[in-house]
C-alpha cells in the first residue's frame, strides 16, 4: 500500500488503492482503509459489479427536501453558498470540481469485497483543557440534558483551597465593581478570553461572599457546549443547591447575551436569598454587556508571578524573590505571556526548578513555548517580508506557512499544491492586480519557514518522499488559531480553501482539511457549521459529505462540543433529505457512533428505512465501525433484528453491513474473520451468523460479492499459520448449515466444485462437496 495512503501521525485512516481482482487471498489490502463507503461511485453511490451505477429509488421524491431545524444556510440545491464569489470570480480561481460528477483525481472506490484488517478503526481520546473538576470534593451529578442522560462533574472548594486561593489571587481594577453587583444582585457575568482568570476571578468573589456568611460553600460546574438556559433552569434543584455559591462556565455566550435568560438565572437563585452564582463566559461586544457584565481586566502578570512566588516559597527571603521576578529571562517571558494562566505555568515550574537550584533563565528556557505566541510570530514575520524586488513575498511565505502547519506530516508535494492554491485565493484579496514574482517554493526551507516552527529536517531526509516535520503538533493547532482570530481577512479565505481541498486533495490532504474545518468550529461553531460543514452534509458529492462526518468527528473531540453535535446530528436523522440521511451515516461510522452504540443504531435504523439510502452503503460500513469498537453483541442482536425488519429497506442495509463485518480480518487470531472468531467464542452467535449469511448469499444485490467473501473465507485453514482446528470445524459447519437453504443449495455446490477445481488439494472444499452431495441425495 502507498504510502500517502496509510494511517496518518493522527491514527486517521485514509482510503487503500483498488486491490486486484485475483484468487489468491494473500494480496487482500491491509489495514489502513479510511472510514468511508467503499464500492462508491464520486457521489458516494454504489457501482454494481458491472461497473454501472444504479438508480436510487424515489429519485423523484428526493427533491421534495425538508429543511431540518438546525439553523445554517444552504442554496436549493444543496450545495456550500459562494460567500467568496465577489472576491475570488471562478473565471480566475479555475474550474472548481462539480458536484456529483467524477473528478480525475476521484478517491478510489474497490467494486470487490476482500477480506481486510480490522485494527484501523481506533477511538480516539483528546484531553480537553481546562478541569472537569476543580477542588477535593466532587460530584458526578447526573442529569437530562435535551433528552439525554450526562453525567457532569460539581465541585465544591474546602477550607483550604479557599485559604489558598486566597493567598495567591491578585485583584483586578473592576474586582471591587464586581463585588458589589454580586452582593446587590445575586449574580454577576464575567466576560474574556481564555486563561485570562475569569475562574479565579468568581472564586475570588464567592470567597468574599463566604467570608460574609452570606453562603455555606463555593463551587463550581462547568457546561458543555451546546446546553441552552432551559436545560439547566428547569433542574435548578439539581444545579444550585441552597446556601451555595457557584461559578457557572459556559463556553457558549448566547445565553449571556438574552436579558431574560440571565434574569431567569437570577431567579433561580433567588435574586441572592437561595444563593449566589458567578458566569462565566467569553469576549462580548458593547451591544452584548448587561447591568450584570463586567469585562474582566486581568492584574499585572509580574504582580501575579510575585503572590504566587511568595505563597510557595516562603522560605525564600524577600530580596531573593526580588532578584527571580526581575531576571531579564523573567521579564522576557512575562512580556509575551502576559494571561494569568501563563503567568502561573512560569511560577509552578520556577517554584520546582528553584528547589532544584536551577537559574530563572535555565527554568524558562526549559518551558515549553507559548505555541500559539509562536504561530502569530510566524506570521508577522511572514507578512514583514515582502520587498520592492518581491511585492509578494510576505503572503506567499504566510500561505506556505500556514498549509506547511496545517498539513504537518504529509507529503511537501501536496503541501506545496495547497499552498499555491491558498496563495491564489490571498493574492486576489490582498493584491488582486498583482502577479506573484517566483513560485511558492523558491528557496530552502530554512529560509521560507519562521525558524521556531520546524523540526529537526535532517531527519527527514531520508524519508520517501519527504514531509511537513513541525516541531510540535501542537502549532498545527495554532496556526489555526491565530489564522482565524487575528486576521479577519483570511477567515473567508480559509472556509473557500478547506472547501477546494477536500475535493481536489489526495486522501490524506482531504481528512486533513475535514479536520481543521472541525477545529475551526470550534472557534465558531455556528458559523463555520453554516458556511462550511453544513453545505457539505448537503452535497451530492460524496467526497464532501465524508469531510463534513470527519469535521463533526473531530469537533466531537472536545467534550463541551459533544451535545451540541449529537443534537445537530439527530436534527439530520430525522430530517427528509437522502444526503443528510447519508451524512448522518458516515458520521456515526467515526468516533462518535462507537462511544455511543445504542443510539448510533437506532438512527441508523431509521435512515435504512429511507427507500432513498439504498443508493448508498454508509450504513453498512457505519455499523462495521461500531463493531471494531467493542460492540459485538450489540451488533449481532441489531444485524439479526433488521434481516427480519418489516421494511425491505432495512432489510438490504443489513445485508450490506454483512459484507462489510464480513471482510474484517481478527486481531487476536490473525488472519481470521472477526466475525467467526467472535461467533465461535459465543457458541448463541453461531445461528445468527448464520442466517447473516444466507441473507447476504440469498439476496440479488449482494449475491455477487458474498460468494466471493466465501470464497476468501474458504481458503483461510491452508493460509501460514492454519490450520486452527477450531475455527476450521466452525467454518465447515457454518457453510454446511447456510448452504442448506434451498435457494442456496443448488448455486452452492456449484461454487464449491469451481472453487475445488481451481485448488483440488484444498480438502475442506472436498469435505463440504461430499457432505452437500449426500444431504441433497436424501
Amino acid at each position: 500500500m502507498a504510502d500517502d495512503d496509510r494511517i496518518d501521525e493522527e491514527g486517521v485512516a485514509a482510503p487503500a488503492p483498488t486491490p486486484a481482482a485475483t484468487d489468491d487471498v494473500s494480496a487482500a489490502p491491509k489495514r489502513g482503509e479510511a472510514r468511508t463507503a467503499d464500492g462508491e461511485d464520486q457521489d458516494g453511490r454504489p457501482r454494481s459489479p458491472s461497473g454501472v451505477r444504479p438508480e436510487p429509488a424515489m429519485e423523484d421524491a428526493a427533491a421534495a427536501r425538508i429543511e431540518p431545524a438546525d439553523g445554517g444556510t444552504a442554496t436549493a440545491e444543496g450545495r456550500r453558498p459562494e460567500t467568496l464569489h465577489e472576491l475570488l470570480p471562478k473565471q480566475q480561481m479555475g474550474k472548481a470540481p462539480p458536484s456529483g460528477t467524477a473528478h480525475h483525481e476521484a478517491e478510489p472506490a474497490p467494486d470487490d469485497f476482500n477480506l481486510q484488517r480490522g485494527d484501523w478503526y481506533k477511538t480516539r481520546v483528546e484531553t480537553v483543557h481546562g478541569p472537569a473538576a476543580v477542588g477535593t470534593n466532587s460530584v458526578s451529578v447526573q442529569v437530562n440534558l435535551g433528552g439525554q442522560q450526562v453525567t457532569l462533574t460539581r465541585y465544591e472548594l474546602t477550607i483550604a483551597d479557599l485559604q489558598q486561593h486566597g493567598r495567591r489571587y491578585v485583584r483586578g481594577a473592576n474586582f471591587p465593581l464586581a463585588l458589589t453587583t454580586l452582593r446587590t444582585e445575586g449574580l454577576m457575568i464575567i466576560r474574556g478570553p481564555d486563561g485570562s482568570g475569569r475562574r479565579a476571578a468568581g472564586h475570588a468573589l464567592l470567597e468574599r461572599l463566604y467570608a460574609e456568611k452570606r453562603i455555606s460553600a463555593v463551587g463550581g460546574l462547568v457546561m458543555p457546549d451546546g446546553v441552552v438556559a432551559g436545560d439547566v433552569l428547569s433542574q435548578s434543584e439539581v444545579f444550585f443547591p441552597d446556601r451555595w455559591g457557584l461559578v457557572l462556565e459556559l463556553r457558549d455566550g448566547a445565553d449571556l447575551a438574552d436579558e431574560s435568560t440571565v434574569e431567569a438565572y437570577r431567579t433561580a437563585v433567588g435574586h441572592g436569598a437561595r444563593g449566589y452564582v458567578v458566569l462565566i463566559g467569553p469576549p462580548a461586544s458593547e451591544a452584548e454587556a448587561s447591568r450584570y457584565t463586567v469585562t474582566h481586566d486581568w492584574p499585572d502578570p509580574a504582580a501575579v508571578l510575585e503572590r504566587y512566588l511568595e505563597t510557595e516559597l516562603v522560605e525564600c527571603p524577600p530580596d531573593e524573590l526580588r532578584v527571580i521576578t526581575t531576571d531579564e529571562s523573567t521579564k522576557d517571558y512575562l512580556a509575551n505571556n502576559r494571561r494569568p494562566a501563563q503567568v502561573v505555568k512560569l511560577a509552578r515550574a520556577l517554584v520546582e526548578g528553584l528547589r532544584q537550584r536551577k537559574t530563572p533563565a535555565a527554568v524558562v528556557a526549559s518551558l515549553e513555548p507559548d505555541w500559539r505566541t509562536v504561530a502569530r510570530r510566524a506570521f508577522e514575520d511572514a507578512l514583514g517580508s515582502s520587498s520592492a524586488s518581491d511585492p509578494f513575498g510576505g503572503p506567499r511565505r504566510q500561505a506556505l506557512r500556514t498549509a506547511y502547519a496545517i498539513f504537518d506530516g504529509i507529503e511537501l508535494v501536496d503541501v506545496f499544491v495547497a499552498a499555491e492554491q491558498l496563495l491564489g485565493m490571498l493574492r486576489l484579496i490582498e493584491a488582486p492586480d498583482s502577479t506573484p514574482a517566483r513560485p511558492v517554493f523558491d528557496d530552502g526551507l530554512d529560509k521560507l519557514f519562521y525558524p521556531d516552527m520546524l523540526g529537526d529536517l535532517s531527519t527527514g531526509k531520508e524519508q520517501s518522499p519527504r514531509r511537513a516535520q513541525l516541531r510540535n503538533a501542537a502549532l498545527s493547532d495554532a496556526f489555526l488559531d491565530v489564522a482565524w482570530n487575528d486576521y479577519d481577512t483570511t477567515r473567508e479565505v480559509l472556509l473557500y480553501w478547506l472547501d477546494r481541498v477536500v475535493t481536489s486533495g489526495r486522501p490524506a490532504m482531504r481528512l486533513r482539511a475535514a479536520q481543521a474545518a472541525g477545529k475551526l468550529a470550534v472557534y465558531d461553531f455556528d458559523k463555520v457549521m453554516a458556511d462550511l460543514i453544513r453545505p457539505w452534509a448537503l452535497d451530492t458529492n460524496g467526497m464532501r459529505r465524508q469531510a463534513a462526518a470527519w469535521a463533526l468527528e473531530q469537533v466531537g473531540r472536545h467534550e463541551r462540543f459533544v451535545i451540541r453535535v449529537r443534537r445537530r446530528v439527530n436534527d439530520w436523522v430525522l430530517s427528509n433529505d437522502p444526503e443528510l440521511h447519508d451524512t448522518a451515516a458516515r458520521i456515526y461510522g467515526t468516533e462518535l457512533g462507537a462511544a455511543i452504540p445504542g443510539a448510533a443504531l437506532h438512527d441508523l435504523r431509521l435512515i435504512a428505512a429511507d427507500p432513498r439510502q439504498r443508493a448508498y452503503r454508509s450504513v453498512g460500513h457505519a455499523v462495521a465501525s461500531i463493531y471494531l469498537a467493542g460492540s459485538a453483541d450489540l451488533i449481532f442482536e441489531q444485524v439479526d433484528a433488521w434481516l427480519d425488519d418489516a421494511s425491505s429497506d432495512v432489510s438490504a442495509h443489513a445485508t450490506w453491513a454483512v459484507l462489510f463485518l464480513a471482510r474484517l480480518l481478527g486481531t487476536d487470531r490473525l488472519d481470521w474473520p472477526q466475525l467467526l472468531v467472535d461467533a465461535t467464542a459465543v457458541p448463541e452467535r453461531l445461528p445468527v451468523l448464520v442466517r447473516m449469511w444466507t441473507a447476504a448469499l440469498a439476496n440479488p444485490t449482494t449475491a455477487y460479492p458474498a460468494w466471493d467473501l466465501l470464497r476468501q473465507w474458504l481458503a483461510l485453514p491452508y493460509r501460514p499459520g492454519g490450520p486452527h482446528e477450531d475455527l476450521t470445524g466452525a467454518l465447515s459447519d457454518l457453510v454446511r448449515e447456510t448452504l442448506v437453504d434451498p435457494r442456496l443449495r443448488r448455486r452452492g455446490l456449484w461454487h464449491l466444485r469451481l472453487w475445488h477445481g481451481r485448488r483440488p488439494e484444498d480438502l475442506l472444499l472436498k469435505e463440504l462437496i461430499d457432505r452437500l452431495t449426500e444431504d441433497r441425495a436424501r
